[in-house]
């Protein structure tokens, strides 16, 4: 006992616990025992998710509580002239919240990331070797901590979404990129140093690759080729998918490029099932979440698709479309889990309790 009070009273100090007694339950024989509970009002981790289109930063608590988020278009210019300036925005957006004691940065990106080494390379974006944690650090002045996109969306449903309740769980994302990822007993598996890709997985449309292919899941599925598709056919004259979701109400041939989409997600979701054989598939990406009406036809052609029993497996990430934000906010917090002083040392950040 005296051992443990000595770790909970380091923890209490550090602000990642507190007591409870609002949660204290009586008739106990013996000296009575306080509950403790992750503090949930002091210690808050940043993320920053830049996408190809939109960029997405915020602000969550110890619990994965998003406590305030902001989208805005993807700068333009060269890999530092982008960084430089949402480490300005992101610094403006923090300077708001003076009362929490920010652990760090979480920067989540599509691409191949060297989170050792701080570098990343995203093909769409044309960056190469971009040293991304040395310019957002000089920015901001935060620790900043790089991880790809999709691994931090899956490490976010492990802490905080269902699958950390399953034994296997494969994470499938699709928006202007796709990817997947795999946990098994709640650790999520890791390359080495490059993250695999789905990006040419064939699903079976007519629509040209960049890579000289047919019917690549990428090229078929992404947000702007399909809002494209849609311009070019005189649907729409908007830029959005809500745009092409919106004239999907009265336009039949809205109504069949979204079915096409949902079909291809459900074939390739099948083939990456099948692959793995996971207990559960989370399915998250604004492919999904921005067009509900769609999902029966996504599990229908996955269901149709897939060559192993059973398909009551699939579900739908809870954190609609804030999944960007939070997975970038994630990978700080599982580093804080598993090694609290590796983010906040020995020093208390017990003054941000009186600002």
């Amino acid at each position: 006992m005296p051992t443990v009070s000595r770790q909970v009273t380091a923890l209490t100090d550090l602000a990642l616990l507190r007591e409870a007694p609002e949660m204290a339950t009586g008739g106990g024989i013996g000296r009575p025992t306080v509950p403790l509970r992750l503090d949930d009002d002091v210690i808050a981790a940043c993320g920053i998710h830049i996408g190809i289109v939109t960029t997405t930063y915020g602000l969550t608590n110890l619990s994965g509580q998003l406590l305030g988020s902001e989208r805005i278009a993807t700068p333009q210019g060269s890999a530092t002239d982008v960084l430089r300036a949402v480490g300005e925005e992101v610094s403006t957006f923090l300077a708001e919240w003076p009362q929490r004691h920010i652990i760090g940065v979480g920067l989540a990106i599509g691409g191949q990331v060297d989170a050792d080494r701080g570098l990343l390379d995203h093909g769409p974006l044309g960056w190469r070797g971009v040293p991304a944690r040395a310019v957002l650090e000089q920015v901001t002045g935060l620790p900043v901590h790089l991880d790809g996109h999709v691994p931090a969306m899956a490490t976010a449903e492990l802490l905080f979404g269902v699958s950390g309740r399953a034994a296997s769980s494969l994470y499938f994302y699709a928006r202007e990129m796709a990817g997947v990822a795999v946990a098994v007993d709640g650790v999520l598996h890791r390359g080495p140093g490059q993250s695999g890709s789905i990006a040419h997985l064939p699903v079976g449309s007519d629509v040209p690759c960049g890579c000289g292919r047919t019917g690549c899941l990428e090229a078929t599925v992404a947000e702007r080729a399909v809002v494209e598709r849609a311009r070019s056919a005189g649907i729409i004259t908007g830029s959005a998918l809500s745009d092409l979701v919106a004239a999907a109400e009265t336009d039949r041939r809205a109504r069949e490029i979204l079915t096409e989409r949902a079909r291809a997600l459900g074939r390739a979701i099948a083939m990456s099932r099948d692959l793995v054989n996971p207990e559960l598939v989370v399915l998250g990406g604004q492919a999904i979440t921005e067009a509900p009406t769609y999902l029966d036809t996504v599990r229908e052609e996955f269901a149709a698709a897939t060559t192993l029993p059973g398909t009551d497996l699939i579900t739908v990430t809870r954190f609609g479309r804030n999944v960007q934000a939070m997975a970038a906010c994630t990978g700080l917090l599982a580093q804080l889990y598993d090694h609290p002083l590796s983010l906040l040392g020995a020093a208390a950040p017990r003054d941000h309790r009186e600002v």
